[in-house]
């Protein structure tokens, strides 16, 4: 059948939670024509994450949606580590956020698939099928197809849908997954938690989600706003799942810690078991994984949902990009390099973190208490968890970038990392991040003079590159684009990040950062280098040159 005869799509999305919408979204804003298969037929409203970490705004604010959330969020948040006898072992909070969000907060899920969800129910370039249930999936050399129906029946009719490339969103028992034949790999903790959502606790508390690791019943204390509060007990082997759930029960459980709960107050107990899993490969033939069929992690250290979040960026630039026809094979095989390996480390995190909190045993855990109390005194070691380094962003150094020629060459660190958002001030009188100037597109920052970049035609304008310059705070601001198709923006005064500032102190008085459309540093530019990061970054994106007889 060719693809006449067919209503070919570009990428079809199984699974409509907050993974699947946000790569569904980010690729439909991005021009692809994008359908999604949903087996419920209504947004989530279960609280299941808890914790939302900066990238996951900055990734929200791209589509529209981060204001929103915020308003419904716990804001700069840390967390605090309790021993026996309730005494504080640790107290850490990350530094802050160079994104230009919070490093760490606290958020209600229901509210995010709320947004997600009715952005992409009204977007003109998805075709959204709520109620509707994979049954199939096969691929060939230039296209995946996958069948659907009504779920609860069998007998059913089916549709087949066509597209250019499959995106399996569809949680932790992924069809897809198994359909195109790859399967996870680790270990299942054998502590069973259970997961308390309250209402209605007007019992001010700090900003801290609390890890008391008492020795006895370990649990897990999290607050949030407008009086929401999460409590996690650990269970012991001997207790029934379905009897600790009972509300009379979960009201006994939390009577120590929130005393006059009533029954009304409970908004979902629900006991889990916590898996450290990661699939073997993100990537087969045309279709990826992402969040939940990807990996499976601890909730101790609150990556799940970000770290799902973060696959569906960095999937739907690189599909955007190959279905531009400049992106390719290797840029969709950095995906599982990228993000695997980041995921994976973000499973470790966690069943570290969750090993400290669910000692038991007076031997057991005066011993833990014992060594937290030694490595504090180390001031490396202190540092390392005050300021909750264990948590780190991706480095992409190794994937789709160019690192400098030297690692003492100015700003070499930054290749591979997320570039820092300073607050700037625009031709129009307005301020905010700078993300707004670069969109969801390569850019060329362009920090003092520059490199002596030309992105209007070449291979830069191949590229479809945005060229941002950044002036010191006080700069007269000039036309908002020049002759040349610059964008200038001036960073103002009161600016937590400084791009200006970081240049200078490492010797670069003229560079530009090449930055990836989901906002990583992907080259530093200097003078006379530009020919060099060309050649290397081709291996990823392939355009036609355009020309300026052509431009004309």
């Amino acid at each position: 059948m060719s693809d006449a005869q067919v209503d070919l799509r570009d990428v079809i999305v199984v699974g409509g939670g907050p993974v699947g919408l946000t790569a569904a979204l980010w690729l439909a804003d991005g021009g692809a024509s994008v359908t999604v298969v949903e087996v419920q037929t209504a947004p989530g409203d279960l609280p299941r994450a808890i914790s939302i970490a900066d990238e996951t705004f900055r990734i929200m604010d791209h589509l529209g949606i981060c204001d929103e959330l915020k308003a419904e969020a716990l804001l700069d948040t840390g967390s605090r580590y309790f021993g026996l006898n309730d005494r504080m072992l640790s107290a850490s909070k990350p530094l802050p956020s160079r994104t230009g969000h919070p490093a760490k907060s606290q958020f209600d899920q229901p509210v995010l698939e709320g947004l997600l969800w009715d952005r992409a129910a009204t977007h003109p370039r998805i075709d959204f099928r709520a109620g509707m249930l994979a049954v199939a999936v096969s691929q060939g050399a230039e296209r995946v197809a996958v069948e659907v129906r009504a779920p609860g029946d069998d007998d059913a009719p089916s549709q087949r849908i066509h597209a250019k490339f499959l995106i399996g969103a569809d949680g932790g028992k992924s069809f897809v997954r198994g359909a195109i034949g790859t399967r996870l790999v680790g270990s299942t903790q054998q502590e069973r938690w259970i997961v308390v959502d309250l209402l209605n606790v007007a019992t001010p508390r700090e900003p801290y989600a609390e890890f008391h690791g008492n020795g006895e019943r370990p649990y897990v204390l999290v607050p949030g706003v407008k009086n929401r509060l999460r409590i996690e007990f650990m269970l012991f082997d001997d207790e029934d799942g379905d009897a600790m759930c009972a509300p009379e029960q979960i009201i006994a459980l939390c009577e120590p810690i929130q005393s006059g709960l009533r029954l009304e107050d409970i908004r979902r107990a629900v006991v889990y078991v916590a898996h450290q899993r990661v699939a073997e490969h993100y990537r087969r033939g045309r279709a990826f994984l992402v969040g939940d069929a990807a990996h499976l992690m601890p909730p101790f250290s609150g990556q799940g949902l970000n770290a799902g979040l973060r696959d569906a960026n960095n999937i739907a630039w690189k599909l955007l990009d190959v279905l531009a026809g400049r992106g390719t094979e290797a840029l969709l095989d950095s995906y599982e390099s990228e993000r695997r390996t980041h995921g994976a480390k973000m499973v470790t995190v966690s069943r570290r973190t969750g090993a400290v909190v669910m000692a038991v045993g007076a031997t057991r855990t005066r011993l833990r208490d014992a060594a937290f109390r030694a490595v504090s005194v180390v001031p490396r070691i202190n540092d390392y968890l005050r300021n909750m380094r264990f948590i780190t962003a991706p480095n992409y150094a190794g994937g789709v970038a160019v690192p400098a020629l030297s690692r003492k060459a100015p700003l070499a660190h930054a290749v591979g990392r997320p570039l820092g958002q300073p607050t700037v001030a625009f031709a129009d009188g307005s301020t905010g991040g700078l993300d707004r100037a670069l969109g969801g597109h390569w850019a060329l920052v362009e920090i003092g003079d520059g490199a002596g970049i030309d992105a209007r035609g070449g291979y830069w304008g191949g590229i479809v590159a945005r060229h941002v310059r950044v002036l010191p705070a006080g700069s007269r601001m000039p036309a908002a684009v020049d002759q040349y198709g610059v964008v200038t923006v001036v960073e103002t005064a009161d600016t937590v990040v400084s791009l200006r500032r970081e240049a200078r102190a490492a010797g670069a008085a003229a560079v530009t950062l090449l930055v990836r459309p989901d906002k990583y540093v992907a080259a530093v530019i200097s003078p006379g280098d530009e020919g060099r990061i060309i050649a290397a970054l081709r291996a990823y994106e392939a355009p036609l040159v355009i020309t300026r007889k052509e431009e004309a």
